[in-house]
């Protein structure tokens, strides 16, 4: 029985805040004792000391953070030894053989450890057994699954949905580039992935299985989630939405990866192309249309999962009483022949002509390879021709021997004859079988013997003509004209076509050994050019394609930047107008206020009648006067006539 162990005791949230913490107090020219971690984190988080002291404890239990004895040397800890603690900056982590953490829920605690790979699960989030004597995570089992899908074929079909989680979830580009991430990356990741670098996997065609795929998926999601815990609307959320659309796309493929390499690659009338085994062909019904040709995908409860026939190719799930067989009599049914319908018809018939010409067979290696894919690559092509070589020299008509060596039996690729080739002749004017080279690019050139002569017998006429040949009777050359000329009866010869033998021929030396060192150097010159001309010229091509990559990367880190950068000028414009309006909002209600005294002070006051100033002297009802000077004059001037003082 496998028996649980516990990789870290520390809980991931709380071990960021005592790592802050710890910073914080370090910045301020601070031992970061007990007493000062925990007024920061009751100060910060609302924490108690016991509860920051018994994660302190298990942070530095699980190795995330160091403890050491410091002496102070400032205020009243001057000369006072004391516990302090610090992160580990140079110091390299035991990492050990298995992640800390649930791959499933993603906290610490007693984990069992996959004997297969570096996961660890708790025993609750696990549906594998695990009493036995090993414990297989469900990864690894689903991954050791017969393929049902070749590798080539996976991978482009793979290459699809990478590309489209890349569009969709931008911000996963720059995992581990983060301020963010550097800070707690080596705390908590065990084991690092990206998008680029599944990416890169992809095209290098590295899976093996959709189960593989879906766990780095899923990989850069328990990552993203040590990093940023529980954040809400963040990067969190984002890596989510990336694992549903994977788990989609994988679903989508086990469906049908001919619909879905189609749907993706999209060549011409690519829904008219038959899959294998082929889908069902429907009349489906959707609520507010006529029924309308259509293929299912799948079935699901009482429901059909249809694609329509005529673009843009919707889907939809359609309940089965609306469904008709496709061999319905079209006037039966209720339909407005549009223009749509009738360029659905068209493609239900292209379809059904394609699917009738074609003949399916339930071996799964017909229907692994893409339509774009062959397994006769250009290695395997020129790995055939190379063996029909090699099939072809056996039956070559001449062979070369020696009696001192023995007959070679090495079979060597045929060149292609050279202009220097035909211009090799004998002294008597015979010419010599064009020389068998090897092929630069498979085998090395054969070394020659040295100092070969030939012996050819003459005709008794001075004009005769050059002997021919017979295919079957090999030429032999004796390693030495000295050694030919004291023994001629053991010399070889060449015997004509009809098998009389001729008269005694006189010697004659050949000077093949300088024209072959000739032939064999121009040979190895040109080689030698040929090679320097396709080593410039696939330099230059790798130049240019590094620098057109380097380009397109550089352009994206542009845009990704000017992006970042207009969002956080959008983000600060939108901080800074609603910090303003909110002054803006309390300057008024200030003002207002201040009015408004002003106004109930003003109201509360009397006022000279005459010159309007504030008023000392009252005289009736509504009149008063700032000075005896205003009184007078007001009181000749009109006052008399109307005071309503009684006198």
């Amino acid at each position: 029985m496998v028996r649980p162990v516990k990789r870290r005791n520390s809980s991931v949230a709380y071990t960021k805040y005592l790592i802050e913490a710890i910073k914080y107090i370090r910045h301020q020219k601070q031992i970061p004792n007990v007493d000062r971690i925990s007024r920061y984190m009751n100060r910060e988080y609302g924490l108690s000391d016991q509860f920051v002291e018994k994660h302190l404890h298990y942070a530095v239990k699980d190795s995330i953070i160091h403890s050491y004895m410091a002496v102070g040397k400032k205020g009243s800890m001057t000369g006072v030894e004391q516990e302090g603690f610090k992160i580990p900056e140079d110091e390299e982590e035991t990492r050990g053989d298995h992640d800390w953490y649930c791959f499933e829920c993603h906290t610490a605690g007693e984990v069992l450890p996959c004997s297969d790979c570096w996961r660890v699960f708790h025993p609750s989030c696990t549906l594998e057994e695990w009493t036995g004597p090993k414990f297989t995570c469900s990864i690894c089992k689903a991954s050791r699954k017969k393929k049902k899908i070749k590798r080539r074929m996976l991978n482009t079909l793979l290459g699809y949905t990478i590309q489209r989680m890349k569009e969709k979830t931008k911000e996963l580009h720059k995992i581990g580039h983060r301020e963010e991430e550097k800070k707690f990356e080596k705390f908590f990741v065990y084991k690092t992935m990206d998008l680029n670098h599944i990416e890169m996997r992809v095209d290098h065609h590295k899976y093996k299985t959709l189960e593989e795929f879906m766990a780095d998926i899923q990989l850069i999601y328990h990552n993203v989630y040590l990093i940023y815990g529980e954040e809400k609307k963040g990067m969190v959320d984002l890596a989510q939405i990336l694992v549903t659309d994977c788990k989609y796309d994988i679903e989508e493929m086990r469906q049908c990866k001919n619909c879905y390499y189609m749907s993706n690659a999209k060549p011409k009338d690519w829904f008219c192309q038959p899959c294998n085994p082929p889908h069902e062909l429907v009349y489906a019904k959707l609520k507010g249309y006529c029924h309308w040709p259509a293929k299912v995908i799948r079935y699901v409860a009482d429901k059909y999962d249809c694609r329509f026939f005529g673009a843009p190719h919707q889907r939809a799930l359609i309940p089965k009483d609306m469904i008709k067989p496709i061999e319905t009599n079209i006037k039966t049914l209720t339909v407005k022949r549009s223009a749509g319908f009738v360029k659905a018809c068209e493609e239900l018939a292209k379809h059904q002509r394609l699917l009738a010409e074609k003949h399916y067979t339930d071996d799964n290696s017909d229907s692994d390879e893409s339509p774009a894919d062959s397994d006769q690559g250009p290695e395997k092509m020129e790995m055939g021709g190379l063996e029909e070589d090699e099939e072809g020299e056996d039956s070559s008509p001449l062979e070369v021997s020696s009696t001192s060596v023995s007959p070679m039996k090495k079979r060597i690729c045929l060149k292609a004859p050279t202009p220097e080739d035909n211009n090799l002749v004998t002294s008597s004017e015979d010419k010599i079988p064009k020389v068998t080279m090897l092929n630069a690019s498979s085998q090395t050139i054969t070394k020659l013997t040295k100092s070969q002569s030939i012996q050819t017998d003459q005709e008794p006429k001075p004009d005769s003509t050059s002997a021919k040949l017979d295919p079957a009777q090999p030429i032999q050359c004796s390693p030495d004209a000295s050694d030919a000329k004291s023994g001629e009866d053991e010399a070889p010869v060449l015997t004509p076509n009809n098998g009389a033998t001729e008269g005694k021929s006189s010697e004659m030396s050949c000077n093949c050994d300088e024209k072959y060192e000739k032939v064999i150097s121009d040979l190895k010159a040109k080689m030698e050019k040929n090679h320097q001309d396709d080593k410039e010229k696939a330099l230059e091509e790798l130049s240019d394609r590094l620098q057109k990559d380097f380009e397109e990367d550089k352009q994206q880190a542009v845009s990704r930047a000017m992006a970042n950068m207009n969002r956080e000028i959008e983000r600060t414009k939108q901080t800074t107008e609603e910090k303003c309006k909110k002054e803006y909002m309390e300057e008024m209600k200030k003002l207002a206020a201040k009015h408004k005294d002003a106004i109930s002070a003003t109201k509360k006051k009397q006022w000279c009648y005459n010159c309007e100033e504030e008023a000392m002297y009252h005289c009736c009802w509504n009149t008063s006067y700032c000075s005896v000077k205003c009184q007078q004059e007001h009181w000749h001037k009109e006052h008399k006539r109307v005071c309503r003082r009684k006198r």
